[in-house]
């Protein structure tokens, strides 16, 4: 008998208990999200830069700015086009209040992710769902992208929604399933095209049975990223191209590279005290425990579990390359750690020690949510839009440096016809022509030149080689 049959078999029983487990710790997630909105200036004050960039570009998509052609967007636009129906909000509200509505959904999101990995993980047992389910919850990155409106959540909810339709149980679904799986696949490329990690553990996963499941697979995928993406490539295919590959691979060998303990602390949703160097032990505890319930399977391990770790490890290692790193990216790894850790506390742990086990992630689960709510309690953010008003007349055409502090003072959009404000990402603006400081230089003045109002900007001169903050 192999393992998975051994620790599968009783599950049909207590399924009422394994989907009050997921509803939960959705309602955990969706419960830290919101609390993190009521903290002050959380819900209409400045908390990133990369809302202001993601949702600023929705709203000139819906005021008829394509990305690519009229402004840069350094990723595809799926997350633009899902939020376009709430950036047409601003049409009648004022851009203020649609930050603020696009925020409010992020807590659905949360629920959601915890609802999927809880699916996924589901025919395991009880344990398994809690420690999947609540380790999704509460995993700090996780919890912290949900703030505001980052990409990192919404590729999750996508890549998860994919695995459940391609797998069934721990073997992979039909043809029909694939299919499926791989259009929600590949609409996480066009959010973030870190979603190839995923895709390609599938593929792999497909073989050696080309047609009957990897060609399925790759065509779902082929149309989810297609279908959204295809009209922007058609409008501007050059600067597609230099947007979304060209500039992403300049990041990688960027400068300024952040430490690799840093990023490991993230990724494992361990402390960043002492330099990050205690996630090495984390890190390394984790994956002893991975290893040890693989090589304690009398079988060869599931597809599923193959799926788990293989995405994980993929994940680990395509964080680690970039120069740059920001702890919201760290979120993009917690679905798949989640289900490789539980999958692994499923195998250790024998039937006859369940109920103890249940009990020890049940108080595990409540201490770190107060942990989160200790954190969170202490948390607030900048509103400018009072200070912003004051100085920039409404309708005029401005420009600054965080797009969220314009958005979230209604001063997004302009009124003024020919204004210079099509630069909705200053510092991907900067990156995307980085290899031609000279294109920079003129992108930036040309648009100053026509910008009423720029206080967070030196003007530009002949001689200039830098536009800096005041």
């Amino acid at each position: 008998m192999t393992s998975s049959k051994l620790h599968l078999a009783p599950v049909e029983q207590g399924q009422g208990m394994i989907w009050g487990i997921i509803a939960v710790t959705s309602l955990i997630a969706m419960a830290l999200s919101v609390y993190q909105l009521t903290r002050p200036g959380m819900l209409f004050g400045l908390t990133e830069y990369d809302d202001g960039v993601y949702f600023g570009s929705a709203i000139r998509l819906v005021n008829g700015a394509l990305p690519y052609r009229d402004f840069v967007l350094v990723h595809p636009p799926g997350f633009e086009l899902l939020a376009s129906p709430v950036a047409l909000v601003s049409r009648a509200s004022g851009t203020r209040d649609a930050m603020a509505a696009v925020r409010l959904c992020m807590p659905l999101v949360a629920a959601l992710n915890v609802l999927l990995v809880g699916a996924l993980i589901r025919h395991r047992g009880r344990l398994p769902t809690l420690v999947g389910a609540g380790l999704m919850a509460i995993f700090p990155a996780e919890v912290g992208a949900t703030h505001t409106a980052l990409l990192e959540p919404v590729l999750d909810l996508f890549c998860l929604l994919g695995a459940l339709l391609v797998f069934h149980g721990e073997m992979l679904g039909g043809r029909r399933q694939l299919l499926l799986g791989g259009v929600a696949m590949g609409f996480a490329g066009t959010v973030k095209v870190w979603a190839v990690i995923p895709v390609l553990v599938i593929a792999v996963l497909c073989l050696p049975q080309v047609w009957r499941r990897l060609a399925p697979f790759i065509s779902g995928v082929a149309i989810g990223f297609a279908v959204p993406t295809l009209p922007f490539v058609i409008a501007a295919p050059g600067s597609f191209y230099r947007d979304v590959v060209t500039t992403q691979l300049a990041r990688v060998a960027g400068s300024g590279r952040i430490p690799f303990t840093i990023r490991l602390a993230d990724l494992t949703g361990g402390p960043r005290i002492f330099h990050g160097w205690l996630a090495v032990p984390l890190a390394i505890g984790i994956a002893a425990v991975v290893i040890a319930a693989l090589a304690r399977s009398t079988g060869h391990p599931t597809t599923f579990e193959w799926f788990a770790v293989g995405s994980t490890v993929g994940v680990a290692a395509l964080l680690m390359l970039p120069a740059q790193f920001y702890g919201h990216y760290a979120a993009f790894i917690a679905p798949f750690l989640a289900i490789a850790v539980a999958s692994a506390v499923g195998l250790l742990v024998p039937p006859t020690l369940v109920r103890t086990g249940l009990a020890i992630a049940a108080l595990g689960l409540i201490a770190l949510t107060a942990n989160h709510v200790r954190v969170i309690g202490g948390e607030h953010a900048a509103d400018r839009a009072l200070s912003i008003d004051a100085v920039i007349p409404a309708g005029a055409c401005a420009l600054a440096d965080s797009p969220a502090d314009l958005i979230t003072a209604d001063r997004f959009v302009s009124a003024s016809p020919g204004c210079g404000d099509n630069i909705t990402d200053p510092y991907g603006t900067t990156i995307s022509y980085g290899g031609t400081p000279s294109r920079t230089l003129i992108t930036w003045c040309s648009t100053r030149s026509v910008t009423d109002a720029s206080p967070w900007y030196r003007p530009c001169a002949p001689s200039s080689t830098l536009i800096s903050r005041w």
